[in-house]
């Protein structure tokens, strides 16, 4: 299976037999698109991360088990759903993305029997929780993951590509082109 946005590719043979070429797949749970977008990946992570938050709707709703019991089981089902699966490292830090990772701490106020009448705000919530925000978590991955790509020698196809950028294209008009280095600039350690 080859991924690929030209419309006639070369087929490539392998065994007596050619790849199919498709528009994504999925690759050790993450969605891979042909345009390299990262959106579906996460959309499809939230999907199936509300899914299971739905499932386990009788247990939000208990009265006997503890707040303890079921912030480990979030973290431990819906949370890992989200963020501790493969290539969440890989993310950009977009606001719509950040947005997305933030709205869905909603849950949170579920756990917590929270409603928008009691006027409780996000920071409040999760203090109460213990709980950090999603994207602060893909951002200390993310961290991580530079680290370890900065600390790796000369030469590495990793290492190469923090400072890569596109040679022959002329720059267009506007603000420049982010590369994955300067795209985590941003980030704040955690």
């Amino acid at each position: 299976m080859g991924i690929t946005q030209r419309l006639s590719p070369q087929p490539i043979a392998v065994a007596q037999g050619n790849i199919e070429y498709v528009e994504r797949f999925i690759y050790l749970g993450s969605v891979i698109p042909s345009d390299g977008d990262v959106e579906a990946d996460i959309n499809t992570r939230l999907a199936k991360a509300a899914a299971v938050f739905r499932r386990l709707d009788n247990v939000w709703r208990s009265s006997t088990l503890s707040l303890k019991i079921k912030l480990d089981l979030y973290t431990s089902l819906i949370v890992s759903t989200v963020i501790y699966m493969y290539a969440s490292e890989t993310w950009k830090s977009t606001a719509r993305i950040c947005q997305r990772l933030f709205f869905y701490q909603r849950n949170l106020r579920k756990i917590l029997s929270n409603t928008w009448k009691d006027h409780v705000a996000n920071m409040k919530v999760l203090s109460r929780t213990g709980q950090r925000r999603l994207q602060d978590i893909v951002a200390k991955r993310q961290l991580r993951m530079a680290g370890h790509i900065i600390r790796m020698p000369p030469g590495r196809p990793a290492n190469y590509s923090m400072s890569w950028s596109p040679r022959g294209i002329g720059r267009r008009r506007g603000r420049p082109t982010k590369t994955w280095a300067l795209g985590g600039l941003h980030l704040k350690k955690t």
